[in-house]
């Protein structure tokens, strides 16, 4: 049970993530944007290796609040970026913030659930997590696709922010009850 926080904060920080990777290029056609969207996800893992990388020494000595609060103000960046996007400053801008908030947040959650579980349930909270994990990646194309075939195209990535408060108040709540 300690370890399902951390399973659906990563659900929660996949679903815009996953529904950007499903609809992004239907998205930029369907706004009419010559932008170069196929340098979106080479731009993401250039730029989350380098977080990874910049960041390591941090990952043991930071507290969850600090990844999460990072984390979400880099999703709402990435959203509005993708919502204003007219060029291919704004779409390597959200490339850049989608690496600081899922990319760096998947990580982050596992070693956490790894380290509430404690040694001996290991193999149990790792498939927690992955279960989280999962959950986001197939509810990204799931709200995605609902947004994206029922609701005018200006929303599409404003409803997708929706996700980052609700991690926020799981976090929240499960920081009361002494989980985080």
């Amino acid at each position: 049970m300690k370890v399902v926080p951390a399973a659906l904060i990563i659900m929660l920080f996949a679903i815009p993530y996953c529904a950007t990777q499903s609809f992004i290029v239907g998205y930029t056609e369907a706004r009419g944007l010559h932008v170069s969207v196929g340098l979106f996800f080479p731009l993401y893992a250039a730029v989350l290796l380098v977080l990874r990388l910049c960041l390591k020494s941090l990952f043991d000595k930071l507290p969850f609040k600090m990844f999460q609060s990072g984390a979400s103000v880099c999703t709402l960046a990435a959203i509005i970026c993708l919502t204003l996007m007219r060029d291919n400053t704004l779409l390597f801008l959200a490339a850049a913030f989608m690496a600081g908030s899922y990319g760096i947040m998947s990580s982050v959650c596992q070693s956490t659930a790894m380290l509430v579980a404690g040694p001996e349930h290991r193999g149990l909270a790792n498939s927690t997590y992955y279960i989280g994990f999962d959950l986001g990646m197939m509810l990204g194309p799931v709200c995605g696709g609902l947004l994206f075939g029922h609701a005018p195209l200006e929303i599409f990535y404003p409803a997708l922010s929706l996700a980052v408060p609700a991690a926020a108040a799981v976090y929240i709540i499960s920081a009361r009850r002494g989980m985080f």
